[in-house]
C-alpha cells in the first residue's frame, strides 16, 4: 500500500491508504479492527479510513456571526484576550473569563496604562453576554466593576487564567471550578485555582505548583476521563531564554497540584508549530460529544518582517505607531487552525486554515486577532428552526485602537472537516471495526442531487447478505442524527463484536461523523 498526501484545488486529503491490491487481498491483510464500542467517530483525520476513491478529506471554515462583546469599559482596552468560555450544566449558564487589559502603545498620554486584571462575563444562551457587577475587585476606587481576580496569589500581576469545570468524580464541591493561571513574571510557574461557583476564586497552593516552562501564553488544563488524570498544556521555547519557536508542550497530574512534565507533543514532518508561524495559544481540551478525541484551536503568530506587503495590511499608521514599542507589534499578525489528538501526546494540524483573517480592511489583521476561545460550546441557531450548533469566540481589533472585541463564529456540530464527495461519485473503504450499537448514525448532508449508501462488508472484504450497497436505503438530506437502515431494518444488533468494514458510496455530499448507538 502507498501512503499518499495530496492537495485538490486547495482542498485537503490527508494521508490517503491506496490499496495496491484487489479488495480481498488488502482486508485479510488488514491489522487488528478499531475497538468502536458505541462511541462517536469524527472524521478529523484519517483514523478510520483505509481507501478513498474520488474522496477526500476536507476542512470547514466556520460562518461568521455576531460581535458578543464590546471591550468598552473603563478597565478594558485593546488588549482584552485569552478567552475561556464554557457552558455549567448545573446552574445552566454559559460563563467567559478573560485578560481586561490596555496594551500601551508607546505614545505617552494617548492611551490609558493600567494593570492586567481578569474579567469575566456570563450568558443564558451564549449570544447575548452580560458584564456582571460583582464588587470584587477594586479598579480606580471603584468595585463596580466585573473583575474577578486583580493579582496571582503572590500580589503579583495576572498574566493569564483558563477555568474549567472539574469532572473528576472525586472532585471536592468547593473545587468544583479549578484554574491555572500565571503571573505577568511569566517563568515563575504555574498558579493552581478553585472555585465553587465559577466566580469566586482562592489558590490551592500558596506557591506556584508547576514551573519549567515560559508560561508567557494560556495555559490550558482540564480533567481528562479517558486518561483519567489532569492534563496541562503550555508554553515553551525551542531554545533557551525565550528565544527559537513557540512550542507546546504536556505535563499530567493525579491532584492538580503535584505536576509530572511529559515534555514537547509531537506532529508528524511539516505539521505543528513552525519558525514562521508559530503556536501563540493552544486552546486543547476533550471534544464533549466525543471525549476520547482532544481538539485544540491554536493561533499561529506570523511575522514576514517589513515588507511592501506589510504596509499593505489595514491600519498601517496603527502598526507603525506600535512598531516604536518593539518592531514586530507592526509587522506580525496571527489566524488559527485545528489540530487533533487521540492519545493527547501526537497531534494532527488541519492542513488548511480553519480561521483565517479574510477580506476585510480592519478588526483581523493584527497580532492578537482570530485567537479562538477555549472552546466550542453548543448552543442553540439564531437561524430559524435550523438544528443546535456549535459556536466558537475569536478576538478582533486587538491592539488596534482603545477598544478590542470579540465575534462569534458558528459551525455544524462535530462540522470541523468531512468526508467529501462532488459531483462525480465516489467511495471510501474504513479500517476493519467492531461496535457494540444497534443502529448506525450518520452526521451527514447532501446536496439535492446528492446521495449516500452504506455496504457493510466483512473484514476480508466479501459483502454480507442483508447489508450490500443495493439493500441501502437510498440516504439524502441534512441531518445531525441520521438512522441508517438496509431495506427499511436500521438493527446491525447480529453484526455487534464481529470484525467488519464499512463501504461508503457517495455524491455531492459530506459525512461528518458516525455512531453506533
Amino acid at each position: 500500500m502507498l501512503l499518499t498526501s495530496c492537495r485538490v484545488f486547495g482542498l485537503l486529503i490527508l494521508s490517503t491508504l491506496i490499496w495496491s491490491t484487489n479488495d480481498s487481498e488488502a482486508f485479510t491483510q488488514a491489522p487488528a479492527p478499531i475497538e468502536l464500542g458505541n462511541r462517536r467517530e469524527l472524521f478529523i483525520d484519517d483514523y478510520l479510513v483505509a481507501e478513498m476513491k474520488q474522496t477526500q478529506l476536507l476542512v470547514h471554515q466556520p460562518v461568521r456571526e455576531e460581535i458578543v462583546a464590546e471591550c468598552d469599559a473603563p478597565w478594558e482596552g485593546n488588549g482584552c484576550g485569552y478567552y475561556s468560555v464554557l457552558f455549567d450544566p448545573q446552574d445552566s449558564i454559559y460563563r467567559m473569563y478573560y485578560h481586561a487589559w490596555q496594551i500601551p502603545t508607546g505614545v505617552k498620554g494617548e492611551e490609558p496604562d493600567f494593570p492586567l486584571t481578569i474579567a469575566y462575563r456570563q450568558s443564558r444562551d451564549g449570544i447575548t453576554w452580560e458584564r456582571p457587577n460583582l464588587g470584587l475587585c477594586d479598579f480606580r476606587g471603584s468595585k463596580d466593576n466585573n473583575i474577578i481576580l486583580d493579582k496571582m496569589g503572590d500580589g503579583s500581576q495576572c498574566h493569564d487564567f483558563s477555568p474549567f469545570i472539574d469532572e473528576n468524580p472525586d472532585a471536592k464541591p468547593e473545587a468544583r471550578y479549578k484554574a491555572t493561571g500565571a503571573s505577568m513574571q511569566t517563568d515563575k510557574g504555574v498558579w493552581a485555582y478553585q472555585s465553587a461557583d465559577g466566580i469566586h476564586w482562592t489558590p490551592m497552593a500558596s506557591t506556584p505548583v508547576f514551573a519549567g516552562g515560559a508560561f508567557d501564553s494560556q495555559n490550558i488544563s482540564f480533567w481528562s476521563k479517558k486518561e483519567q488524570q489532569y492534563v496541562l498544556y503550555y508554553r515553551i521555547f525551542s531554545q533557551p531564554g525565550f528565544t527559537g519557536t513557540r512550542l507546546v508542550n504536556r505535563a499530567v497530574s493525579k491532584d492538580f497540584l503535584h505536576w509530572t512534565d511529559e515534555g514537547t507533543v509531537s506532529f508528524p514532518e511539516g505539521e505543528g508549530p513552525q519558525a514562521l508561524a508559530q503556536y501563540y495559544v493552544n486552546q486543547i481540551k476533550p471534544y464533549d460529544r466525543a471525549p476520547h478525541l482532544y481538539i485544540g484551536f491554536p493561533a499561529r503568530y506570523v511575522d514576514h518582517g517589513l515588507t511592501p506587503s506589510t504596509k499593505q495590511l489595514p491600519e498601517w499608521e496603527l502598526r507603525e505607531k506600535r512598531m516604536t514599542v518593539t518592531p514586530r507589534y507592526g509587522t506580525a499578525f496571527t489566524d488559527s487552525v485545528f489540530m487533533t489528538s487521540r492519545d493527547g501526546k501526537s497531534f494532527r494540524q488541519s492542513n488548511d486554515v480553519f480561521l483565517p483573517p479574510g477580506l476585510r480592511t480592519k478588526h483581523n489583521w493584527s497580532y492578537g486577532d482570530n485567537y479562538i476561545a477555549r472552546h466550542v460550546v453548543e448552543t442553540a441557531s439564531t437561524k430559524d428552526d435550523s438544528p443546535r450548533e456549535l459556536s466558537l469566540y475569536a478576538t478582533e481589533s486587538y491592539f488596534t485602537g482603545r477598544n478590542s472585541r470579540l465575534r462569534r463564529y458558528s459551525l455544524r456540530i462535530d462540522g470541523f472537516s468531512s468526508i467529501h464527495a462532488k459531483l462525480l461519485p465516489g467511495e471510501f473503504t474504513t479500517r476493519p471495526i467492531t461496535f457494540t450499537g444497534k443502529e448506525l448514525s450518520l452526521n451527514v448532508a447532501t446536496s439535492a442531487a446528492g446521495m449516500v449508501q452504506v455496504a457493510i462488508h466483512n473484514a476480508d472484504g466479501t459483502p454480507i447478505p442483508g447489508y450490500t450497497k443495493d439493500d441501502c436505503d437510498l440516504i439524502f438530506g441534512d441531518s445531525i442524527n441520521y438512522r441508517v437502515s438496509w431495506k427499511g431494518n436500521p438493527s446491525v444488533a447480529s453484526l455487534i463484536g464481529k470484525p467488519v468494514v464499512l463501504k461508503v458510496s457517495m455524491r455531492e455530499a459530506d459525512l461528518y461523523s458516525l455512531i453506533f448507538e
